[in-house]
């Protein structure tokens, strides 16, 4: 009954800081519009694809079963933009109390030593920001963690079979959400071998393996029927090995690092020789640790803040934390707990903790020729998610059906346009990937690109648009002088002024580039 009571103080100490800081970084990402026209696509019976009309169909996305979710809402007319990030608050907010209360009860914490665990989870910001975000990274958390919670959350009490669900949607909600659960199985087995091979927790295992291999084997066949191919195209897009994406993985991990040193400090506290004493949490803890970092690296990082790819291992370090209080005395569980909290605090005030100059060495984002933190890279990715939902709800009102775009940021101008997409990155148009070539110096995930005239032979009805406003000279938003612009004389600038009658705000225009002329 006392454990009880402490983990429901845990968790109580961890979803009221955790809820005023997804409220500080609630945000959509543009990324999460292009799930959103695949879900819509689906839920209007036209199936997972992103382009109508007589091409085949791609698998842009890498998140089905979150797509799958999502079209529901689509299918009941509901806005997509707003239950999705609150579906992944909820999602957020269940593992937090899920972790927090699995940590104190399992390293049997005091009052005192729940309540720090819990209060330690919930100022973690990257638990706060990727709670919203529209994305898939929270519900792939929350799956992970439920496959090793099934498997070791209680003593000898393993559940394979629920295990293994969660394990498969783990793998369904993101594609590489088999790689944290191929480490939590890791984990798993070797707390198997320490602990001289119970055969409760090996048929729990086998149960699991069942269930999550089946579910994967199914679904790859679904995949190759619809795409005619067994891996999505955002993979294949940005699969590949080189030294400078070793490279760019190393800076990304250290930069994560030194944003938040306090999952290391936590981590490092939690592989103490006395933290060590409950293996079925720091075995699978530390292999997830190990683990997750090793594939950041190894897939060259990611461009959005808070390590989006570390992510998942994020409740492993809590479990490590969990075992640091456990066999620190007073002074050292209210010292760890300082520390730790405070330097999160820090981190989420983007105050540090480290100097700029120290966490600018490692710059990951080649693309962006100044240095930003990462509480500047989530501002800026709102603020432009904003920006580019506006002007694709002007496409929508300025163009017409059947009509074409070659687009680069693809998310809300493709949904909410509606447009025929061609994507100068590749997601939806796998030619880029056969055809398209490496750019040196180029931000994680955008490897790969094409120049506009690549799709010149598909006769695009739009060059592109830019949202400006009213009366501004023709260069506005152009990079260049317009009369150097190397397309100029390709195409006819057509200016749609868009009133506040419309829904728009006062004094702007969409400026559309219309192809007449193909070389």
């Amino acid at each position: 009954m006392a454990r009880s009571a402490h983990a429901r103080l845990a968790v109580l100490a961890a979803l009221i800081p955790f809820a005023l800081l997804a409220w500080r970084f609630d945000f959509l990402c543009d990324d999460a519009y292009i799930s959103f026209r695949y879900s819509r696509h689906l839920a209007l019976g036209e199936g997972l694809r992103f382009n109508l009309g007589a091409d085949p169909p791609v698998e842009g996305y890498s998140n089905f079963l979150w797509v799958v979710y999502l079209a529901l809402f689509e299918r009941l007319g509901w806005d997509v933009t707003l239950w999705s990030r609150l579906s992944s608050v909820a999602c957020g907010a269940l593992l937090v109390a899920w972790v927090t209360r699995s940590a104190a009860r399992r390293l049997e914490l005091g009052p005192g030593r729940a309540a720090a665990c819990g209060l330690f989870v919930g100022t973690l910001p990257p638990v706060a920001l990727w709670a919203t975000g529209g994305l898939a990274t929270m519900p792939m958390a929350l799956a992970t963690f439920g496959f090793w919670e099934r498997l070791l959350g209680e003593r000898d009490r393993p559940r394979g079979w629920q295990a293994g669900l969660f394990a498969l949607a783990a793998c369904l909600v993101r594609a590489d959400g088999a790689v944290w659960v191929g480490l939590v199985g890791a984990g798993a087995a070797l707390v198997w071998l320490a602990d001289a091979r119970p055969a409760a927790l090996r048929n729990a295992l086998a149960k699991g393996a069942v269930v999550c291999a089946a579910g994967v084997a199914a679904h790859v066949a679904w995949r190759l029927w619809t795409y005619g191919d067994y891996l999505p195209n955002t993979a294949r897009l940005k699969a590949g090995f080189s030294p400078e994406r070793v490279q760019r993985g190393l800076d990304y991990v250290a930069a994560f690092a030194l944003t938040m040193p306090s999952l290391a400090v936590a981590a490092l506290a939690g592989l103490t020789r006395r933290a060590r004493a409950e293996r079925a949490a720091w075995l699978p803890a530390l292999v997830v640790a190990l683990g997750t970092p090793a594939y950041a690296v190894w897939v060259g990082g990611d461009f959005m803040p808070m390590g989006r790819f570390l992510f998942p291992a994020v409740p492993f370090v809590v479990l490590l934390f969990a075992g640091a209080l456990s066999a620190a005395g007073p002074r050292g569980a209210a010292g760890l707990t300082l520390a730790c909290v405070g330097l999160s605090v820090l981190a989420a005030l983007d105050l540090g903790p480290l100097p700029a100059s120290v966490r600018s060495r490692f710059h990951f984002r080649a693309d962006r020729k100044v240095w930003e933190s990462e509480v500047e890279m989530w501002s800026g990715m709102k603020e432009r998610a904003e920006r580019w939902a506006l002007q694709g709800r002007a496409l929508a009102h300025c163009t017409s059906e059947g009509e074409s775009m070659i687009f680069g940021a693809l998310g809300a101008l493709g949904y909410y346009s509606g447009l025929k997409a061609y994507d100068t990155y590749g997601l939806v148009t796998p030619s880029v990937v056969e055809r398209g070539k490496a750019i040196p110096d180029s931000s994680p995930g955008h490897d790969m690109r094409v120049a506009p005239s690549f799709f010149f032979p598909q006769r695009p009805t739009y060059l592109g648009s830019i949202l400006t406003r009213t009366g501004a000279p023709l260069d506005e938003g152009l990079a260049e002088r317009w009369d150097d612009h190397p397309y100029s004389e390709m195409v006819t600038v057509e200016r749609h002024p868009l009133g506040v009658e419309e829904g728009f705000p006062e004094g702007i225009e969409l400026r559309l580039l219309r192809m007449h002329r193909w070389e």
